[in-house]
């Protein structure tokens, strides 16, 4: 936590670079000690930029898999989303993560990607020495930060170590450290610390990329583990975590806003996430959500209801209100896939498709509701319009962003909604798709506004 007169500017829980300590006597090893973050000045970042998100099934993507047909990743995706239970409030299944984040970590630096989530604080990526690491996709190192001349780990006497931001004391007693768990038991653990991060930007003044280099804390994780992952599966190397907490990487980076516009899965180009003065926030927006006094930790909004068509649906008034600790309630969160209904919502959601949609029914596993269709018309004719009653914001979802074709002949549509196990509505990436989603931290307002990502420099 800054304490010099000088650091007034900067947000009580900015982080600042670690110093370390060689202690060299010729009796005993050397050993690093690191110093309050507190005692030094914080980097001067640039106002804003832009970097460039990838679709891990995108043909720029080192995850690429070019055996896989579209229909067969919906598929697996909504299998993967079925899994994970929704009572318990913590980050998506790792596997379902799609939007990647390309950066280098270390001097010198060290190519690597991260899963961007906006429900997750700590960014982090696998490390060598590995107590227990997963296969990451070939070609991409695991860091070691051994060989980086920049890195510096967390003290445990430093205030943010010491605070209430999920961190502790390694068994050593010398250094912090963290430990993030998932949906299905997938976990990290390991050194919180830092490092200069370089991240390829997008300069839509000059028409060109740029690079620029940032110091900012992450997970340095050692003990990485995804229960059930086939042997030669090869996964995403961290997670870039941008949720409201302190630890997130938009705090620390020091920005009260951003935005990312999702270009269509399957496409070439990619999306773009914008941080500080480069976020676009729109005029179409709604206010994020508290409960009380108490500040959660993701993006929570006031959804008042849903419609389908022309018939607002008759979900109980409760049904969408946030709970203490954020059990209940509804959140974006761009590391699931598709949206997840609260129980005493979907049933009431899938009725009312049912008793509108005229189509052939078909039975599709892993999916609640399927069609036959003959074409795009075929969705335009016969698929109503979704519409979500924010407060102050009716948001129409776009009729491909409900559905999505799941057979290899492209001749079955199925609901990419899904009902929820427990009481939380979820709103996923897939009906984000050609959505500019802006988020304002300082005056805690999201905005959202249907456009084509494509287009958006």
């Amino acid at each position: 936590m800054a304490t010099s007169s000088s650091l007034s500017s900067f947000p009580s829980y900015a982080l600042l670079p670690l110093v370390l300590l060689v202690l060299v006597s010729s009796s005993c090893f050397i050993c690093a000690t690191a110093l309050s973050l507190s005692d030094h000045k914080p980097n001067t970042n640039p106002a804003g930029f832009t970097m460039r998100l990838i679709h891990r099934d995108s043909p720029e993507s080192p995850f690429y898999d070019p055996k896989l047909t579209d229909a067969e990743k919906n598929e697996k995706r909504n299998r993967l989303t079925r899994r994970r239970p929704n009572d318990v409030r913590i980050p998506a299944d790792y596997r379902l993560f799609e939007y990647v984040v390309s950066f280098s970590v270390g001097t010198p630096p060290v190519d690597t990607y991260a899963a961007m989530d906006t429900a997750t604080d700590i960014t982090w990526i696998q490390c060598r020495p590995c107590d227990n690491c997963f296969t990451q996709e070939r070609g991409v190192p695991i860091f070691d930060p051994r060989k980086s001349s920049s890195y510096v780990k967390y003290g445990c006497m430093d205030p943010m170590c010491r605070g209430d931001y999920g961190l502790t004391c390694d068994r050593n007693g010398t250094f912090c450290s963290y430990h993030r768990r998932y949906y299905s038991d997938e976990q990290s653990q390991g050194i919180f610390s830092s490092d200069k991060f370089g991240f390829l930007i997008q300069d839509n003044y000059r028409r060109r990329r740029a690079k620029i280099s940032v110091r900012l804390p992450f997970g340095c994780g050692h003990n990485n583990s995804v229960p059930g992952l086939p042997a030669d599966a090869e996964e995403i190397p961290g997670v870039f975590g941008l949720n409201k907490e302190p630890l997130s990487s938009i705090n620390q980076l020091g920005y009260k806003r951003f935005s990312h516009c999702f270009i269509p899965k399957g496409r070439r180009q990619t999306s773009l996430l914008r941080l500080g003065e480069d976020a676009i926030i729109t005029n179409e927006t709604t206010p994020m959500v508290e409960f009380g006094n108490e500040t959660l930790p993701d993006y929570y909004v006031s959804l008042k209801g849903i419609s389908v068509g022309e018939t607002r649906l008759n979900i109980p008034q409760d049904t969408f209100k946030t709970s203490r600790y954020g059990l209940r309630g509804v959140y974006i969160d761009t590391g699931s896939t598709g949206t997840e209904l609260a129980r005493g919502a979907f049933d009431i959601f899938l009725e009312e498709l049912v008793k509108q949609i005229k189509l052939k029914r078909e039975y599709v596993s892993n999916f609640d509701l399927c069609y036959e269709i003959r074409g795009d018309r075929d969705m335009e004719d016969n698929m109503p319009e979704i519409t979500f009653h924010f407060t102050g914001l009716d948001y129409v979802v776009q009729r491909w962003n409900g559905w999505a074709r799941v057979a290899i002949d492209n001749d079955f549509v199925c609901l990419m909604f899904r009902r929820a196990i427990g009481d939380l509505t979820i709103i996923g990436n897939h009906q984000l798709q050609d959505v500019n989603v802006g988020y304002d931290l300082e005056n805690k307002l999201i905005s959202l506004q249907n456009r084509n990502c494509r287009l958006v420099d």
